[in-house]
């Protein structure tokens, strides 16, 4: 821990850091000038069968590699691991986020071009070949 005070004509201003755990950082892999590829912790399926693709970071959205390119994916794609799902740029570099699971996108959550905030839902893919709701059986 550390402070600095400063003190002038009858003004006292204080300034003190504490020691903060530090958050995981993402990994990110630059494979050439196209952009890259952002490493995400597997996400979770929810109990419905369904997972929920987040923004890893901050940055604005972009559903197609180029503009009048026609989009990565579209709701009711079938998408494979691995899969370009959309791109995130963040200070000028392209981050392409893909799909840990095969799935079908049953939702895309943010329009192109719009900006994006860390956790932000992004997309919805239903699991393939998942087991039913515990509910349905």
């Amino acid at each position: 821990m550390w402070e600095v005070t400063i003190e002038e004509s009858g003004m006292r201003v204080s300034v003190r850091r504490t020691p903060e755990p530090l958050e995981p950082h993402l990994a990110v892999d630059v494979p050439g000038e196209e952009g890259a590829a952002v490493d995400t912790p597997a996400p979770l399926p929810e109990a419905d069968g369904y997972v929920r693709v987040e923004a890893p970071m901050v940055g604005v959205f972009y559903r197609a590699p180029q503009p009048g390119a026609p989009p990565f994916v579209e709701e009711g794609d079938t998408v494979a691991p691995g899969q370009t799902l959309c791109i995130l740029e963040a200070m000028k570099l392209m981050n392409e986020i893909k799909a840990d699971s095969a799935g079908i996108v049953r939702t895309i959550n943010v329009g192109n071009a719009e900006p994006v905030e860390f956790g932000q839902l992004l997309f919805e893919l239903e699991l393939v070949g998942a087991a039913p709701p515990l509910d349905a059986v």
